[in-house]
């Protein structure tokens, strides 16, 4: 509800821009250990620096259920993170 994604009409990714203050990197860290999800931090795309708030999400090799679940794993992991957008 507080990101930000593309809605590709090709490709293999979905790009996602987060919220200011949530810096992709450690998320991804918190999210492999603690939801076993993963994603592609935005922030090497960048060539002038900047995108630390974004990512990649592979779209290519996943069910919609899969899909679905991840992203709801990404979810909580936010939530934890953003504890004063978890209460909107």
């Amino acid at each position: 509800e507080w990101c930000r994604w593309t809605h590709p009409e090709g490709g293999l990714f979905t790009w996602v821009t987060l919220p200011s203050g949530l810096l992709a990197a450690p998320l991804l860290e918190q999210a492999i250990q603690e939801q076993k999800v993963a994603f592609i931090p935005g922030q090497a795309f960048f060539a002038h620096g900047g995108g630390e708030n974004t990512f990649r999400l592979n779209f290519s090799n996943a069910s919609e259920a899969q899909i679905t679940e991840g992203i709801g794993r990404l979810g909580m992991v936010m939530r934890r993170s953003m504890p004063a957008l978890s209460r909107h």
